[in-house]
């Protein structure tokens, strides 16, 4: 089946049979685009919402025909809507904070329609990825999704580089979870405030240069709902985990909800500051967690919640289980690389602007200063 000389890309979403070609997209986008079939390029070039007036909340879903290689959202330009890819492909802005996929406005969308048990809110993801693929997300912002942010299933990896992923609506049932995708993803130099589980560690992960604020209903590191990714691993390296909110009262930074499983978490290098948080919880009695942690501060309300499982911990060369730890190597060096890239913005990439950039929010400014401080204080 072809339109204008171009296959039609067949998909099953919830019994409809949909065909989403680049011609069709295009007549269903409010906004610009430019299409160049020679290298594969597909560019939103101003912004525009996704609109293919299905129900369900299924409007906004565009289902990407395998010829378009790379997606480029343009610096300034706001995409509302959602790509579900099935071959290799990039998704990639021109600049991490206005080149923008923006979900909905609205609070718990999913959850009050009752769709997100009906299809799974992985289905309505910013980037749901499918099949045995790569999907390489650079360099924008993902905002209020309508679903989970980054999601790959039946073997689909991501790889973020440069991403912030945003959910700034509040509530606790806005289905706004980060990446969860199969072994072998990848996510480096990004941000995250999201309203529900950010990493998930249900196959093995690598995160790198990551910052991620505990706003309402999130937890920064997930282990599972259910009995699925035994012996996944979860490799961290330079994490920062700020904010005071999390979800609940326990307000977890690393969870195992439900399940039996064992996982395995290393972490080279972190700076974990809320005042409220809870370090570590495990549920259940099925959940077992191996936990390393060097060259770190962490300042927390608790070492744990609930330890219901089996956990064996070396945090700081020791197995005890304190709220407050502090092995890093760090002191008047850190706040000399604040002052050298003083008032610097679009930090991002390996660096952060030199190490200036210590929250991880793209600036170096007072707040860089406060986080210093809250470190070498023990976070009161």
């Amino acid at each position: 089946m072809v339109l204008l000389g171009m296959p039609l890309c067949i998909v099953f979403f919830g019994g409809a049979v949909r065909g989403q070609s680049i011609s069709e997209l295009n007549s269903h986008y409010s906004g610009q685009t430019e299409w160049d079939a020679a290298s594969g390029v597909f560019t939103f070039t101003s912004s525009g919402t996704i609109d293919f007036a299905l129900p369900e909340e299924r409007d906004g879903i565009w289902f990407v025909p395998a010829e378009v290689q790379r997606i480029v959202i343009n610096e300034n330009v706001r995409v509302t809507g959602q790509f579900t890819v099935r071959s290799t492909m990039t998704v990639e802005g021109r600049d991490r904070y206005t080149s923008e996929m923006f979900g909905t406005p609205v609070r718990a969308l999913l959850h009050d329609q009752g769709l997100d048990s009906k299809y799974g809110c992985w289905t309505y993801s910013t980037v749901y990825g499918e099949g045995n693929i790569d999907v390489y997300l650079k360099d924008f912002t993902c905002l209020n999704p309508v679903g989970f942010m980054f999601t790959g299933k039946q073997g689909a990896r991501m790889h973020l580089d440069g991403v912030r992923g945003i959910d700034d609506r509040g509530g606790g049932s806005n289905h706004s979870d980060g990446v969860s995708a199969a072994s072998g993803t990848t996510v480096r130099n990004c941000y995250f405030e999201t309203g529900d589980d950010c990493i998930k560690v249900y196959a093995n992960i690598t995160v790198e240069d990551t910052t991620i604020k505990m706003v309402q209903n999130c937890v920064p590191i997930q282990l599972g709902w259910g009995s699925y990714g035994n012996n996944a691993e979860g490799t961290f390296e330079n994490l920062t985990v700020t904010g005071t909110s999390g979800r609940g009262t326990s307000k977890g930074v690393i969870v195992a909800t439900a399940g039996t499983y064992a996982k395995r978490i290393t972490i080279d290098g972190c700076h974990v500051v809320n005042p409220n948080a809870s370090l570590v919880i495990l549920n259940e009695a099925g959940e077992s967690l191996d936990l390393t942690i060097r060259e770190a501060h962490i300042a927390v309300q608790r070492f744990a919640y609930a330890l219901n499982g089996p956990l064996v911990s070396s945090i700081c060369g020791t197995s005890e289980q304190r709220n407050v730890y502090d092995c890093r190597t760090a002191g008047l060096a850190d706040l000399a690389r604040v002052a050298g890239a003083w008032l610097a913005q679009d930090c991002h990439g390996a660096d952060w602007c030199g190490g200036g950039d210590v929250d991880r929010d793209g600036r170096v400014d007072w707040r860089d200063v406060t986080t210093l401080g809250l470190g070498w204080l023990g976070g009161e």
